[in-house]
């Protein structure tokens, strides 16, 4: 069988599929295009955030090509764990009146269980072989100097707890990728301030 994928423009068509699709599918996997392309692109945690609304999650991402990836977006069931970050935005968006019937019943469910932490330390140190990457690239050493406790906590976490070498490398990477739309992001907010 096929798998479903869906290469929204932008967050809007994101959030449209989402309330056509989130009953009665299950499983998506988006194609994003990387940021060199020029192509319009769509932010990880605000692509997050919209998924949490209609009670789905991201999991896998994967890179298809020197221009595009594609992350995985799935239905959350009766057995899901939220983690503490995503308990937090659920709150959030919550009080922004952004959840659907489906995403509040989901929420709920979801605060009745143990938060998952992935039990990373409450400060831990950095791991020695994102020290190595933060020789080479001083747009992560400056992301991750002002990036919340929260968030270099669970970079940290994702890292640590990464079983094979490949895995870890590719945790930074996608890191590397965050910190650079967090960045980019930032400017845009500051070009249209000064417009």
């Amino acid at each position: 069988m096929t798998e479903k994928s869906f290469t929204p423009k932008n967050l809007s068509e994101w959030r449209k599929w989402l309330e056509k699709n989130h009953l009665k599918e299950s499983k998506v996997i988006m194609i994003k295009y990387k940021k060199h392309t020029g192509r319009p692109i769509i932010h990880a945690a605000d692509a997050m955030k919209e998924a949490i609304c209609f009670g789905w999650i991201d999991t896998t991402a994967k890179r298809l090509d020197d221009e595009r990836y594609s992350q995985v977006y799935v239905k959350r069931n009766q057995n899901s764990r939220w983690s503490v970050n995503t308990l937090k935005y659920g709150k959030e968006l919550l009080k922004k009146g952004r959840m659907s019937e489906f995403g509040i019943r989901v929420y709920k469910e979801g605060l009745r269980k143990k938060a998952f932490d992935g039990h990373i330390p409450k400060n831990p140190d950095m791991p020695d072989i994102l020290k190595k990457e933060l020789e080479k690239s001083e747009i992560l050493k400056e992301y991750l100097k002002n990036c919340s406790p929260s968030l270099r906590r669970m970079h940290y976490g994702q890292i640590l707890y990464a079983k094979r070498e490949e895995t870890k490398i590719k945790r930074i990477m996608q890191a590397i990728e965050m910190c650079k739309e967090v960045i980019n992001k930032n400017k845009k907010k500051l070009m249209e301030k000064l417009e």
